[in-house]
């Protein structure tokens, strides 16, 4: 065991004992504690000490933990006859040193931490914060300014589950919502912390709200900022101190919010006096950041204890442990926080509470002081306070576990459950071999104890109120507490599930309890595991269909109260299923992972993405002011997901169709929003502008019209309401027409109907694929019409081809039948592809495009550099010419930049052997430019608008006659 005596010259001086965490979890706090008592001895003894008499503290290390902080107090009250002790720093180690060791010696224990606000006892004296002092003015704060969307994590024991508790109450009165809580055991390791915050991510939180303990706090906060998570939700906490920072990197230190009594950044005179006594201890560098010298709420929080002490003793004026207690019950001081006043009905004291924001430099800005607030103890523990303690053990006790029968003790051994017996009372007469096991004690240590310690303490009133209702009951068995499961606690602090039943037994005339106990953390952790999974998509960890629409009736809820609308993202995957059919469902599920990842990295602070179905995504936004926020953040996932996607040796090209609706709670619900959301999505799908569409109330009839439409393509082909049209490609280098784009029009009722109208339907009606096998034999139609013409100066015909169509299997044979049943020489037939579509999947269409090939058809790629493709990828496909997208010739003449880009394509193009077509172009000098930088062909107004067969053909003739 660790020692550290800090004595000052005295015949007798008045011991005071403190239990400091040198080693274990919280290790790192143990130099700046043993510096605060040092500081508070010195201030006292130099004022003459204690009923003249010097103080000496002795500090013993207490090892963070139960198991080492229990003999740790021991001690110091049995060696070293200190009249009180001070500790201790983690929860499950106070509340067993307290109950094993302070309250059956009868010595004071002051506590320096913050905490849950479990204990009440005589001898208990808590001097930092409670969850109320602590937390709720916290969340408040962090709800208005940041969101009502709270995720909670921490360690498994009573701190951070009271904390939690505390915290939850809170933020529910103020209308927020809980989207996550989980516990780890002390010492996690980064794979279970990256799991969690996994979670974290996807949860749509506003605030993280982590209670764990030191390194595991330094750990996770780490893997929170290099996991970027901080640019997407806020982070607050009760437990994060200048220790902590300085042993951080700057990366990681900045930005995150912290509640407490105390920083180094208070403005008061004592602390700027404690400050200037610390930089002059040994072994202190200055004060931090400059140096070593760091005081936090823990060293604050000792310095109030050692001074609380001394003035209760002083005001007690004798050495009396009796006197003392009395006394501490009003002790009120000043110190580095402000004013600490003891209450006494608690014997908890009103503290002082800051609420701050971390800097890179590791220090603390104080965003709001709280100043004095008195202590409510938690509901959670409120029961506790009308007892004065556990009651004793009863004098017999030991009499009574001798008079248990060897028998008895000799089938409890072999028994393979944990089963306790106890007196009528609770009171421990045996433990059997499997139930020392469970709680990590020894069959001694438990004897005599009431078996209330080895339950949180929140349960112990309800437990002893119970307990006695069996007894006076005729009742013969019972589920201990009248549930059939309840929290246990484990010499360690941490706690686990069991499932208890209780039975009478009596031997003579005396009743005994038998307690059968079986732990089922395991099972219910499997439980929860499958709970969480049944509300999360299994493939991308996001929420799935079932909590997206909890999550999504929540906003709409909240939107009444704010008046703020509520924005709905329904993102559908383009071309999903041909990738998933063409590569299988390992890729695919591969694919739907990189998008998820994608839109976590695009949505706001606070935005839910969820998986609705196969290839839908929802995003769920809220606090939408203006419309143009929704709109940014569409056009950021439509151009984020065009981007490629490399998994393994293939390169996939997706792109996605948003339908949006905005409302709020007041005039939508929740279905509402969704239905609107979806048919936004259908119209963005349908017309192809810009990858997304806003609902409104024109969209259902504009919908309705166009189910009219696709009802009427089912008919169009065989109705005859289908004609084609040519635009001129005419040479670069003499005029002359060298070839014509096939081009499909549609008349119905005398009316036409806009191609950008009734492609997109065709294709999303599933349309195409027959509507292109007619378009290809018209277009063979065409080319052998004009070559019995022209013969070898008959232009070429260029037919547009869809990506639904190079997944038809019939393709092919298709296309050969209209070759050979027309005459069309194929090797004056061009078929054009966009990038874009090319690119979605490069190993499926090479090897399609190469059969086409194949049978003399030449390929062309249509609207290049607006997809993601490279001109090597291109060179594996057999295409001969590259069609130069007319956004790109509109902006030459106003773009050096443009004019470069243009240049470069031609000239690659050129090296590896294709033709360059130019679209659009519409003015002399376009033309004049693109002739300069090399390019093969023209098309566009500047030549000839789209026109029927009679009027090209007169085209023709005059246009090649000229130039000839």
């Amino acid at each position: 065991m660790n020692k550290q005596t800090l004595t000052h010259s005295s015949r007798h001086p008045i011991r005071l004992g403190l239990m400091s965490p040198m080693t274990g979890v919280v290790g790192i706090y143990g130099a700046e504690i043993n510096w605060a008592a040092r500081v508070a001895r010195d201030e006292i003894n130099a004022r003459g000490g204690i009923l003249n008499r010097q103080m000496e503290i002795i500090i013993v290390d207490d090892g963070s933990l139960p198991g080492t902080a229990i003999p740790a107090a021991n001690r110091l009250i049995d060696e070293y006859q200190c009249m009180a002790i001070i500790g201790n720093l983690l929860s499950n180690s106070r509340i067993s040193v307290l109950k094993w060791v302070a309250e059956p010696k009868g010595v004071p224990l002051l506590n320096f931490s913050f905490y849950e606000g479990s204990l009440f006892s005589r001898y208990f004296f808590h001097f930092a914060a409670l969850p109320n002092q602590q937390i709720d003015h916290m969340i408040p704060f962090m709800k208005e300014r940041f969101g009502a969307k709270m995720f909670f994590a921490g360690n498994n024991y009573e701190w951070p589950r009271g904390s939690i508790h505390a915290a939850k109450q809170s933020l529910h009165k103020i209308g927020g919502e809980v989207v996550g809580e989980e516990y780890f055991e002390i010492g996690a390791r980064q794979p279970v912390i990256d799991a969690l915050l996994m979670r974290v991510e996807r949860s749509g939180a506003d605030v993280f709200v982590p209670y764990f303990s030191g390194i595991d706090q330094i750990t996770l906060l780490t893997r929170f900022t290099e996991r970027e998570l901080k640019k997407h939700m806020a982070v607050v906490m009760g437990h994060y101190d200048e220790m902590m920072t300085s042993k951080m990197p700057e990366s990681i230190r900045a930005g995150f919010y912290s509640s407490n009594t105390y920083f180094m950044s208070v403005d008061t005179p004592e602390n700027k006096r404690y400050l200037e006594q610390l930089q002059q201890l040994p072994g202190v560098k200055g004060i931090w950041p400059n140096g070593n010298g760091i005081l936090t709420n823990f060293g604050e929080g000792v310095y109030q204890c050692v001074h609380a002490f001394a003035q209760g003793l002083q005001e007690a004026g004798s050495m009396d442990t009796q006197d003392l207690i009395q006394a501490l019950r009003t002790v009120s001081q000043q110190g580095p926080q402000g004013r600490v006043t003891m209450n006494a009905a608690t014997q908890h004291a009103t503290v002082n509470n800051y609420l701050s924001r971390s800097n890179a430099d590791g220090t603390f800005t104080i965003i709001k002081a709280f100043n004095e607030i008195e202590p409510v103890i938690p509901a959670r523990y409120q029961q506790l306070f009308s007892l004065d303690s556990i009651p004793a053990c009863p004098i017999n006790i030991n009499q009574q576990t001798k008079s248990l029968s060897e028998d008895i003790q000799h089938i409890l051994s072999l028994v393979d459950i944990p089963v306790i017996i106890t007196d009528k009372n609770g009171f421990i007469l045996h433990a059997n071999r499997q139930a020392c096991k469970l709680f990590d004690y020894t069959g001694m240590e438990l004897a005599g104890i009431s078996i209330n310690l080895l339950f949180p303490p929140n349960l112990h009133t309800q437990n002893t109120n119970n307990l006695a209702k069996f007894v006076a009951s005729k009742k013969k068995v019972s589920h201990f507490n009248n549930q059939t499961e309840i929290m246990g606690v484990l010499k360690n602090g941490s706690l686990v599930i069991l499932e208890l039943c209780v039975a009478k037994y009596f031997q003579h005339d005396d009743m005994l309890l038998v307690f059968n106990i079986q732990d089922i953390t395991a099972r219910k952790q499997q439980e929860e595991s499958l709970i969480k999974q049944s509300s999360t998509d299994v493939i991308t960890g996001l929420p799935n269909r079932q909590l997206i629409n909890k999550r999504l009736t929540n906003a709409m809820k909240r939107s009444k109260k704010t008046g703020l609308d509520v924005a709905l993202l329904f993102v559908d995957l383009d071309n999903f299923k041909l990738i998933n059919d063409t590569h299988g469902h390992e890729i695919g599920d591969i694919l739907l992972k990189q998008v998820a990842e994608r839109l976590l990295r695009e949505i706001r602070p606070g935005d839910l993405a969820g998986r609705f179905a196969a290839d839908e995504f929802i995003v769920i936004c809220e606090h939408i002011d203006v419309s143009s926020i929704i709109s940014n953040l569409a056009k950021r996932i439509v151009t984020i997901l065009k981007k490629p996607f490399s998994i393994g040796n293939l390169q996939l090209y997706i792109s996605a169709s948003i339908g949006i609706a905005i409302g709020h709670g007041k005039k939508k619900t929740s279905e509402d929003l969704l239905r609107s959301a979806d048919l936004a999505m259908y119209v963005a799908k349908q017309r192809k502008r810009e990858g997304w569409h806003f609902y409104d109330e024109q969209l259902q009839q504009d919908i309705n019209q166009e189910t009219k439409i696709i009802h009427a393509l089912r008919h169009a082909i065989n109705n005859n309401e289908f004609f084609t049209h040519f635009q001129s490609i005419v040479s670069a280098q003499d005029g002359k027409i060298i070839g014509a784009e096939l081009l499909l029009r549609w008349q119905i009722d005398n009316e036409l109907i806009p191609p950008d109208i009734f492609i997109p339907l065709a294709e999303s009606a599933g349309f195409i694929p027959e509507i292109g096998k007619w378009v290809f034999h018209e277009g063979c139609k065409t080319e052998a019409y004009w070559r019995k013409l022209w013969d070898n100066d008959a232009p070429y015909v260029s037919i547009n081809l869809s990506i639904k169509q190079l997944n038809d299997k019939e393709l092919l044979n298709s296309f050969f039948n209209s070759l050979h049943e027309t005459g069309a020489d194929p090797s004056r037939i061009v078929l054009e592809i966009t990038e874009t579509s090319l690119m979605m999947d490069v190993e499926a269409n090479q090897k399609v495009l190469n059969q086409l090939s194949a049978i003399g058809l030449r390929i062309a790629v249509d609207d290049f550099g607006t997809g993601y493709s490279s001109l090597a990828h291109l060179t594996r496909l057999s295409i001969g010419v590259l069609k130069i997208d007319r956004a790109f010739i509109l902006e030459m003449e106003q773009s050096k930049n443009m004019q470069t880009v243009i240049r470069t394509i031609i000239s690659l193009g050129h090296s590896l052997g294709f033709k360059i077509v130019a679209e659009g172009i519409e003015t002399q000098s376009q033309m004049e430019e693109l002739k300069q930088l090399g390019c093969d062909y023209f098309q566009g107004y500047l030549y000839s608008k789209p026109m029927d067969m009679a009027d090209f053909k007169e085209k023709f003739l005059a246009c090649n006659y000229a130039a000839s």
